[in-house]
Parts: structure tokens; sequence; C-alpha cells
């Protein structure tokens, strides 16, 4: 088997390069895709074939991708607060290990989303489930913290964090600052290598 590495990225503006893009429900749907082909419906898409990118779209939500170089699998994942409190993100690190990853070799890229200051909810005790009720302060929810905690109960090391937040930053999309139909992507692709000559 080659050796794989990744290529990844955010890309802001029109998709201007193949994506197997979801049909986005806030749920925790997974699908593992081995094509390009219709948009699943789903939150999270799961690969193990080198040169499909598979990507997220956003505008708010947690964008998050991950992969094991050296298991050969990636996965892009769609963290609305609802599919993030319903524990999306544990249900697709559960489904790479049953694949074959290894949490403690899993990249993790979390890219801009609401910021805590701005993910504000009318009733957080009641639209949060109780076990996350720690990260509720007054009427707003801390949702990167609950992404960051289930990322590192699940024994995750490598984190990349891109700190900004969608609403107070006018460069990214936003629909709580918006109501946008507009979205960015995040990406993955396994790769083989160019051959050596």
């Amino acid at each position: 088997m080659s050796k794989i590495h990744l290529a990844a990225g955010i890309l802001r503006g029109a998709a201007t390069m193949p994506m197997q893009l979801m049909n986005q429900v806030h749920g925790t749907k997974i699908v593992e895709v081995f094509a390009y082909g219709d948009a699943p419906e789903a939150d999270a898409l799961v690969t193990r074939v080198p040169g499909l990118r598979i990507a997220v779209k956003t505008a708010d939500c947690i964008p998050l991708i991950m992969a094991d170089e050296t298991a050969g699998i990636a996965a892009a994942v769609h963290a609305g607060w609802r599919g993030l409190t319903a524990d999306i993100i544990p249900k697709v690190l559960a489904r790479l290990v049953s694949l074959g990853a290894d949490p403690a070799r899993l990249k993790v890229l979390v890219g801009p989303s609401l910021g805590v200051e701005c993910a504000e909810f009318s009733d957080p005790l009641r639209e949060i489930p109780a076990k996350f009720h720690w990260a509720i302060r007054e009427r707003r929810v801390n949702l990167n913290g609950i992404a960051r905690r289930q990322l590192e109960e699940a024994g995750v090391q490598h984190i990349e964090w891109k700190p900004l937040c969608t609403r107070c930053n006018t460069e990214w999309p936003s629909w709580r600052r918006d109501k946008t139909s507009e979205r960015f992507f995040t990406w993955i692709e396994l790769a083989s290598p160019a051959p050596s000559h």
C-alpha cells in the first residue's frame, strides 16, 4: 500500500474544484463514500479513497476534518449545535476507529465557527442536553468547548483550531449575522504522493 499524505484547506466563495458534499441536516448520520456522486443526506462523510475530496459547508456551525494517515482514512464533519449535542463527534470517531484509525494518530482541524460570545440561545437550559450544561454561561453556550472536550476525551492529541468567530469576522459567511445562504468549504483528501524517479 502506498504511503498516504494529506491535502486539506478552507475555501471561501464558490467551489472551484471537485468536492463530495453532503445534504447537511443537523443530525448524526455518517456516510462512507467511495466516488464522487450525489450529495447524501448526512452530517459526516468518511472515505478511504485517495484523491476523493470530501468537504463540509458551514456559516456558523463547526466544521471538522480528520485523518489518520497511517490507516488511510479521512472524515469531514458538520457539527451544528444539534448534531454536536447529539454526539456526532464521538460517533464519527467511533466509526473511524472501527475502520482502523487510532485516535492518538488522528489529525483534526477545526475551522472557524460561532464564538462563545455570539452563541446565544433563547433558553439554553432547555435546548442543550443536561450533560452539556457545564458549557452554558447565562444565555451563551461554549460550543467549541464541547467539541474540544469530546475530542480530548476520545484520545485525540493533534488538534488545530482556527479560533475565528464567523459572526464577528465579516470576511466569513455567518447565518446569525446576515441570514445569508453563503457558505464556506472545509475540505480534505487522501492523496498518494507523486512517484519517485
